[in-house]
């Protein structure tokens, strides 16, 4: 599971803060088995304490998170199991999955003392012969991160893309792509496969 979002509203009260416009497209009480949570970062859209809280008294699942995260998600779930660790770092799910933690152009914060204290990311899943990259919340910048996790990684099988929150690009465009620049991200990785393709192909 990525992100668990299923508060009415993403802020730090109930009464204020951005509104749910959809409900979750599953109830907390309909979720299957989850063995592992994802969190990208700690904005209060996807770092969802009382999900969290919910999701961990029903089944514990471990959560993976970069740097920092650790210490907002257990100084309000104390027994959470929580792996942590760099860009770059890999944190393995028995020996069935690899989870990668990867850079993303984002930021973080909770409140107006906590910027860039904790660390955000991306992910790149190896599970069941089989790559995903979830990115969490990035811009696009130069792309140079896309090609950079292309050369390491090789093209993934499932690309979880974001698109929400892309205006007004003069401020968004450093921490938010747009629908265009998450096209261009897929060809990126795609013109490296084809390119591998024509190379192999060739030889």
């Amino acid at each position: 599971m990525t992100d668990p979002l299923w508060s009415h509203r993403a802020s730090p009260v109930r009464f204020a803060g951005p509104k749910r416009v959809m409900q979750p497209g599953i109830r907390l009480d309909d979720l299957p088995p989850i063995n592992a949570i994802l969190l990208s970062h700690n904005h209060y859209d996807h770092l969802d304490i009382a999900a969290l809280r919910d999701i961990h008294a029903r089944q514990s699942p471990l959560i993976v998170t970069p740097l920092g995260n650790d210490a907002i998600i257990r100084r309000h779930i104390s027994t959470a199991r929580v792996e942590t660790g760099d860009w770059g770092d890999m944190v393995a799910i028995g020996q069935q999955a690899e989870i990668h933690i990867v850079p993303a152009l984002h930021w973080s914060s909770r409140g107006p003392a906590d910027r860039r204290m904790a660390l955000w990311g991306g992910f790149m899943i190896r599970a069941g012969g089989k790559l995903i990259y979830f990115a969490g919340d990035t811009g696009y910048g130069t792309g140079t991160i896309f090609r950079a996790l292309r050369q390491k990684f090789g093209p993934p099988d499932l690309a979880i893309l974001p698109i929400g929150a892309y205006d007004p690009r003069w401020f968004m465009a450093a921490q938010h792509v747009d629908p265009e620049e998450a096209i261009q991200i897929m060809r990126d990785w795609t013109r490296a496969w084809q390119s591998a393709c024509i190379g192999a192909c060739s030889s």
